[in-house]
């Protein structure tokens, strides 16, 4: 059974991720800036777009919303745009990532795995250096 408190997962489709600060994954450092995925992570994200018939451009754009009972969420979502003057790009196993630049001074360092181990709780898994706590729903953060 997986260890991790529930509320460090998202469920899966959900397009919100918590966090509780806690470590990178055994074998991967936390990058110095940006955003990175792990392996795992990665080809979950290159499958939900193939699945989806997106054009092999998209991004998974990364940030952080405003809101919930800790001040910030997490926000998952795919841009066929590409990366604005306010957004950073990071490539991180294959996979092109965006982050805007506010949301990444909330987020540098931060790990975004793909836990798959329970299916109630199957989900991207947010590892933010940064974060100090989450609130009792487990939906938001705080830095």
């Amino acid at each position: 059974m997986d260890e991790r408190p529930e509320e460090n997962r998202t469920k899966e489709g959900s397009p919100e991720a918590p966090s509780q600060g806690i470590p990178a994954p055994e074998g991967l450092e936390h990058p110095p800036s940006g955003i990175a995925l792990t392996e795992r992570a990665a080809r979950e994200v290159l499958r939900i777009i193939e699945e989806n018939g997106l054009p092999p451009e998209t991004r998974l754009r990364v940030g952080a919303k405003g809101g919930g009972c800790s001040g910030f969420s997490y926000v998952l979502d795919f841009d066929k745009n590409g990366p604005s003057e306010f957004d950073l790009e990071f490539e991180s196993h294959g996979v092109r990532v965006l982050i805007d630049k506010k949301s990444e001074f909330f987020m540098s360092g931060t790990v975004v795995d793909f836990d798959d181990s329970n299916l109630l709780n199957r989900g991207f898994v947010f590892h933010n250096p940064k974060a100090t706590g989450t609130c009792g729903c487990g939906v938001s953060f705080q830095v």
